[in-house]
């Protein structure tokens, strides 16, 4: 036998344990195990939600012009019902009325009605006059379309049609059929086509605070071309606090500011 032949076989079996198995591999940890390479998994993307559709912006209505023409047309949409514009052209529905209250509720005397959503700040208009010393009373509140008719015929037979006009509301065009309109007046007062405002500590103190209250007052004075009524110092509408403050700090009367809330229908 060859040298080559022996020096071949004495490898061979250097590469194996006693028993005929293959040796240890020196370089690999007992117990050590060979993890197969991992699959990359692809990561999720999330899907980003989509932007907020913004809120539809009302469409301005035109109004007419020339509103202190006697017209009866029926009155534009607003975006708060408080805010409907009512003058000589337009007007509500024969059969329009809110839902009423007695302003008893508030802790007032008298037996008229005013709409429910009025109640608790007239109550806290009432409370906090009568904390100054002063007395408020209610000379009328809700009229519907028959009782504004009559008391129509009432002005039109004192003063003739043309200056009952200027006085009041022909039927339907009365604020007082909204339920949220008011006359007031104060003990002892009776000079009903004198200044309320300036004669009366109450008329002073309404006319100074009312907006605080939610109320403003619909006919001041030397703005009949806007409002189409003559000056009435004790007529009061309440639109709602916040509308009442936009409205004093605008400086706007309250027809012309009214304008802002009607929409045209959808």
């Amino acid at each position: 036998m060859s040298a080559l032949f022996v020096l071949a076989m004495a490898s061979s079996c250097a590469a194996m344990a006693p028993g005929g198995t293959p040796a240890a591999d020196p370089t690999r940890t007992p117990g050590a195990s060979i993890a197969p390479t991992p699959t990359p998994v692809p990561t999720a993307t999330a899907t980003p939600a989509p932007p907020p559709k913004p809120a539809p912006i009302p469409t301005p209505a035109v109004l007419i012009a020339d509103s202190c023409v006697d017209r009866d047309v029926p009155a534009p949409f607003t975006s708060d019902p408080t805010l409907i514009v009512l003058d000589r052209t337009y007007a509500l529905d024969q059969f329009y009325a809110p839902d009423l209250m007695p302003i008893g509720e508030t802790g007032s005397d008298g037996q008229h009605l005013v709409a429910t959503a009025v109640v608790p700040d007239l109550g806290a208009l009432y409370r906090d006059a009568y904390a100054v010393g002063l007395s408020l009373l209610v000379d009328s509140a809700f009229r519907s379309y028959d009782q504004q008719q009559v008391t129509f015929d009432h002005w039109v037979a004192q003063q003739g049609f043309d200056a009952a006009l200027l006085r009041t509301a022909r039927p339907g065009h009365s604020e007082h059929q909204l339920g949220t309109a008011i006359d007031f007046s104060s003990p002892g007062w009776t000079g009903r086509f004198g200044d309320w405002a300036s004669e009366t500590a109450e008329g002073t103190w309404l006319f100074e605070h009312a907006w605080e209250y939610g109320f403003v007052l619909s006919y001041p004075w030397a703005a009949e071309a806007v409002t189409c009524f003559g000056y009435e110092p004790w007529h009061y509408r309440w639109i709602g606090r916040a509308a009442a403050a936009e409205q004093h700090a605008s400086g706007e009367l309250l027809r012309t500011f009214l304008e802002r809330y009607v929409v045209a229908p959808s």
